[in-house]
């Protein structure tokens, strides 16, 4: 299962963590862990490429965006990454969980 975790600190995105895998399919075809790779690393390079004050770090099984200074562009940024992660999983709930903390 791919295990997602939104921490948000007064109304603010302050991290997301991605891990896990979904196993939806055998490697190389699992579409459900082919979409979310997809959201991610598309995030990645856009807060990288637009000079977001956001920390990206990709590890095995597991990717993590981590708020240093809070602006407009890096909280649309994350907040459009949380739509695209809630939409996949409306028709995957079985192989991804979302979890929201306030902090």
């Amino acid at each position: 299962m791919i295990h997602i975790v939104l921490t948000r600190q007064k109304n603010h995105i302050r991290s997301i963590v991605i891990s896990g895998h979904a196993e939806s399919d055998v490697y190389g075809k699992d579409l459900v862990c082919a979409a979310v790779s997809a959201i991610a690393f598309g995030a990645c390079n856009a807060l990288d490429l637009l000079g977001s004050d956001c920390e990206c770090s990709v590890r095995d099984n597991r990717i993590e965006f981590a708020v240093r200074t809070e602006d407009e562009l890096t909280e649309t940024i994350l907040s459009t990454v949380m739509i695209q992660l809630e939409t996949v999983q409306e028709g995957n709930s079985e192989f991804i969980d979302i979890r929201k903390m306030e902090v």
